[in-house]
């Protein structure tokens, strides 16, 4: 059910560069006839604009990209678990803080790919870690051991897979994969099989398409973020 609040409250997107999300949250928003009003805001540091989104009323406040969140704000569960905070809401207490990115990639991998086998690829997300608890394993590829060590250690034990460095390292974890989650920087091509589904954190180029049996790009996540988002602000299906 909605809340029971018709006049359209304040929802502003706070971005650094480029907004990737406002667009699907706002279609959300206008597809399901809400009364909100999305917009987008260019600032490097939104918590300085928390005074002045008091006053008007806002329904929330969304951070395109996570941030730790302030001393002494509420969390609720997913965004402790993470240490980040992406979307802010005013409740009876005072400010709670979501992470709304991590609880929808757990809602995704639980979906379409339980249990599933994974090779992470790309910058590591330490704050994402324990939302790949829906997989049987996850190995990545890491810098360093240490590094990589640090990343799987925020998985469930029985989910840490193994740490490659070198390029015939991910090569043979990639052989043991079903699932390949890329998260940005260089996809190595050479590395896709034909049996692997590839779901993308950020956009791959052309070839990749070619090279697997099934994409899920960022818009993916996207939609399941938006989603999460409005739910925490009290509107589910």
């Amino acid at each position: 059910m909605w809340p029971p609040y018709h006049k359209a409250r304040p929802l502003p997107v706070f971005y650094g560069k480029a907004s990737a999300f406002f667009g699907p949250l706002a279609a959300e928003i206008a597809a399901s006839r809400l009364p909100l009003f999305p917009y987008p805001v260019e600032d490097q540091d939104p918590w300085a604009a928390l005074p002045c989104l008091r006053p008007l009323d806002f329904a929330g406040m969304v951070l395109e990209e996570a941030s730790p969140p302030p001393e002494g704000m509420r969390l609720e569960a997913e965004a402790e678990r993470a240490g980040l905070v992406d979307l802010v809401v005013p409740g009876a207490l005072g400010l709670v803080g979501h992470y709304t990115e991590g609880l929808a990639l757990d809602r995704l991998l639980s979906a379409f790919f339980p249990g599933s086998k994974a090779l992470w690829l790309g910058p590591l997300r330490p704050g994402l870690a324990p939302f790949l608890r829906a997989l049987g394993q996850v190995s990545v590829r890491a810098g360093s051991f240490a590094e990589g060590d640090s990343f799987l250690a925020r998985l469930p034990e029985r989910a840490r897979g193994h740490v490659a460095l070198r390029p015939e390292e991910v090569g043979a974890l990639a052989l043991k994969a079903d699932l390949v989650i890329f998260a940005g920087g260089r996809l190595p091509l050479d590395v896709l099989q034909p049996f692997h589904v590839l779901l993308a954190l950020a956009p791959v180029e052309r070839g990749a398409r070619e090279r697997v049996l099934e994409v899920h790009g960022p818009e993916t996540l996207l939609d399941f973020r938006a989603k999460a988002v409005l739910e925490a602000l009290g509107y589910t299906p």
